[in-house]
């Protein structure tokens, strides 16, 4: 079997993606942007725009399938509208293109729940997408054309839209993360009134739907959301008191309403991922509970290193 193609290997799900791969014996070859990590000859930093170096890595490995996580503008810090067109539109079709010009067996497109319009039930893949930020809009306007590209012109494209995920590694900016590191140095935790609900799903469960995407029969043409569902959909300010209380510390380091959302917050962001669970067999595995204190045990004893995904 020829190599399978993972872009954004440098980022949050990108690399326990990969990790997980190669344990299973895999063939991957990575591409990332910015990271820490030496290029070599299955890791290679390349920025997306760069169609010159992008054709020539397609025409060197001959890949049997691509795995397309890299994105800009997942943290409201790097929402730049320049960067998001550029990224998770253009660049994002242009790879289809490429993909499909050396007849892969599949694209995996890794979206995400922000592309849905907001609504106050959970959302199928059936809601309408109208997003509430630029970030969603850039994910789904990349979406629509290589969603063009399978009705069209016979792209073998699988569609994800995680909602939530947390786990060990990600950035130190992200919730759970900041809560946990505050916590750990007896630091004030500033948030907003966490009113608003969302779907948490751990990282580990959302690598194991991923490589679903890679063999499932008659996922070609689907999307499917990656959640855990209404009954494990937490506001806020609920899991950031369970975080708490499970490293121990006071809930009175839990300061709400002294911070400013940073962008377009939707009050109920939510999934129903029933069609993952009919149609591939997928559930998360992972509790809330488990999953918060594996990623409390990770930051205590492994140094911080800052998520870059694209």
């Amino acid at each position: 079997m020829n190599p399978i193609l993972v872009t954004g290997a440098s980022g949050f799900v990108g690399g326990h993606l990969v990790r997980s791969l190669v344990r299973q014996g895999f063939d991957i070859v990575s591409v990332f942007h910015k990271s820490r990590v030496e290029e070599d000859k299955r890791h290679f930093r390349i920025d997306l725009r760069n169609e010159t170096a992008l054709g020539k890595l397609f025409r060197q490995f001959h890949f049997s399938a691509v795995m397309h996580l890299a994105a800009a503008g997942a943290g409201a810090e790097t929402e730049a509208l320049e960067d998001v067109a550029a990224i998770n539109v253009l660049a994002t079709a242009s790879l289809a293109r490429m993909a499909l010009a050396q007849n892969v067996e599949r694209f995996v497109h890794v979206g995400t729940g922000f592309e849905y319009r907001p609504q106050a039930q959970p959302m199928d893949e059936t809601t309408p997408l109208g997003a509430p930020n630029l970030y969603g809009v850039s994910k789904a306007a990349g979406w629509m054309l290589v969603d063009a590209l399978h009705r069209l012109e016979g792209l073998p494209l699988v569609t994800f839209r995680p909602f939530s995920i947390y786990g060990p590694g990600e950035g130190p900016a992200k919730l759970v993360p900041y809560t946990i590191l505050q916590a750990l140095a007896g630091e004030p935790i500033r948030l907003s009134l966490g009113s608003q609900v969302r779907d948490y799903v751990f990282v580990d469960d959302v690598v194991d739907a991923l490589r679903l995407g890679l063999t499932a029969p008659g996922a070609v043409g689907k999307v499917y959301n990656i959640g855990s569902g209404p009954a494990e959909a937490r506001s806020v300010r609920r899991i950031v008191e369970e975080i708490v209380d499970l490293m121990g510390v006071p809930s009175r380091l839990c300061w709400f309403d002294r911070a400013v959302r940073g962008r377009s917050d939707p009050p109920y962001l939510v999934s129903d991922p029933t069609k993952a669970h009919v149609e591939l067999g997928w559930r998360p595995r992972v509790s809330l509970a488990e999953g918060l204190a594996r990623t409390i045990e990770s930051y205590k004893t492994a140094p911080v290193v800052k998520e870059l995904s694209a």
